[in-house]
């Protein structure tokens, strides 16, 4: 009879806790009603830019697995073929590839594919811009190489309406890719951006006023769309200008000053933003500001402070360096233990009557 009360509690158990698995999207249960173009998705710019291989090119202080782990489910990769690499593998770079070479596409779709594999209750954006003006085929070759196709979501043309989150997760088409220049119908799920986006300024510097205009395309709304912000230094002199990231100014940059380009923008475009994008992720209160913006009670996912950087606060409440602090919720102390402790107090109380 023993054994008997034990299975029927472990499989209860085991229930429940795939129903709260597929209670939640993208990390909230709120979220999975909710369409794709009314989800707020934190973004990260240039994001294999990162700390190393940096210098005063990097735009990030941790890898994409790291950036996939802390929380951020959007990503700006921008796509060359540098003449001395092999013309069918596209390389992640910062501008030139003699900048600053990220590495290939294929290894950036690997490391999102092994995320998507583990975690089957997220939806990932990948936002390109498209450098050398590759072809649909060349990215198609890589997204089959890296095994990612079967995850690819391609819109249906001319429906303006977007799935939910659990229509995307049901489906398994939870990789939405945008490219800025160079989609078409040859690859419906590379999907041209500005069919479906628009974009705000991005050529932002230090101490100026975050804008709230629609600088691509100019002067169109479109259902989503990206909020860029971060900010540029320049050092040099006239005519010889270089713009450089600001990771000392992040922690203002990705708190305070981002809520009020978020609270500006919303109120001038009367839509929330979808890719809240930012240089140094794991600096200010990104992670919190955009569950504020998902109108969703913040989960206490911290962002990994990048090596290094001494300053890294990444949307922590608490003083835990890294994973997940003592005041925050995790898998088995969020909105959904309730019923997963209550089953485990039924399933003891039946052994001890026993």
């Amino acid at each position: 009879m023993r054994s008997l009360i034990l299975s029927v509690g472990a499989v209860l158990l085991s229930s429940l806790v795939v129903q709260s698995h597929a209670q939640s999207c993208n990390g909230y249960a709120e979220l999975c009603s909710k369409s794709y173009s009314k989800v707020a998705f934190p973004t990260t710019h240039n994001s294999y830019a990162f700390n190393p291989p940096g210098g005063l090119a990097t735009n990030q202080g941790n890898d994409i697995p790291t950036q996939l782990k802390d929380g951020i489910r959007a990503f700006m990769l921008d796509t060359y073929i540098p003449p001395s690499k092999d013309p069918k593998e596209i390389q992640l770079c910062h501008t030139s590839c003699s900048l600053l070479d990220g590495g290939t596409l294929t290894k950036a779709l690997g490391q999102i594919k092994s995320f998507l594999d583990e975690n089957p209750n997220e939806v990932i954006t990948i936002i390109y811009e498209n450098g050398d003006n590759l072809k649909p085929a060349v990215f198609k070759s890589v997204y089959a190489a890296a095994g990612v196709e079967k995850y690819s979501y391609a819109h249906p043309a001319g429906n303006g309406a977007w799935p939910t989150l659990t229509q995307m997760i049901s489906t398994g088409k939870r990789l939405v890719s945008f490219v800025d220049k160079g989609a078409d119908a040859s690859v419906p799920w590379l999907m041209a951006e500005f069919s479906y986006v628009f974009e705000t300024p991005y050529n932002i510097l230090k101490d100026q006023p975050y804008p709230c205009t629609i600088d691509r395309p100019k002067d169109q709304k479109r259902p989503l769309y990206v909020l860029n912000h971060f900010i540029q230094g320049q050092f040099g002199g006239d005519g010889q200008k270089i713009s450089i990231p600001q990771p000392g100014a992040a922690n203002k940059t990705n708190g305070p000053d981002l809520i009020a380009h978020i609270n500006d923008c919303q109120t001038t475009f009367k839509q929330i933003p979808n890719f809240i994008a930012v240089d140094f992720y794991d600096r200010g209160t990104l992670l919190q500001t955009v569950a504020n913006v998902n109108g969703v009670k913040w989960n206490g996912q911290q962002a990994t402070p990048a090596k290094g950087s001494g300053t890294g606060t990444g949307s922590r409440s608490g003083s835990g360096s890294g994973g997940i602090d003592s005041g925050a919720t995790d898998t088995w102390r969020n909105r959904d233990n309730k019923s997963i402790l209550g089953a485990l107090a039924v399933v003891a109380a039946a052994m001890l009557a026993f």
